[in-house]
């Protein structure tokens, strides 16, 4: 008789749902990335663009060429704020994420302890089983002999 656990179905079900909340969890951590990857393009952008100001205004420039250029580093200003918000977001996604995936994790655990320990019974069952046919056997066997 081979080994039958009972909560196949619902270890499996477990296991997906673990596997779920895992992607879940690597394509928040994709996306934090590219934030990070897009703030750190607009700090360089804006660590260029003042330099570039800054050049210029050693060199001597109009007013309105001036003005362009803070209208430029104040527009990527704003897209690093609203970057850093987003990345804020999605940080606390992620930590919500985490905690899910986690718990997720921790059932499919306990189902996989309660299937090993079901296991380990079934073999102790089984060896006793063998150990009792086998002794029987040789009783029979010597009792054959004795007649």
């Amino acid at each position: 008789m081979a080994f039958r656990f009972s909560l196949s179905p619902v270890l499996r079900l477990r296991e997906n749902l673990e596997r779920r909340e895992y992607l879940a969890l690597q394509a928040l951590h994709s996306q934090t990335s590219e934030v990070r990857s897009d703030l750190k393009a607009l700090e360089q952008s804006l660590l260029q663009a003042r330099s570039r100001r800054n050049s210029q205004l050693l060199e001597g420039m109009y007013a309105a060429h001036l003005q362009l250029q803070l209208a430029s580093e104040t527009s990527i200003q704003n897209k690093r704020q609203t970057l850093l918000g987003k990345l804020a977001e999605l940080q606390g996604k992620v930590k919500e994420q985490t905690a899910k995936y986690q718990q997720a994790r921790r059932q499919r655990e306990i189902l996989e302890e309660m299937r090993r320990q079901q296991l380990q019974e079934y073999t102790r069952a089984e060896a006793t089983r063998e150990q009792q046919a086998g002794d029987e056997l040789f009783l029979l066997r010597r009792h054959h002999r004795k007649e």
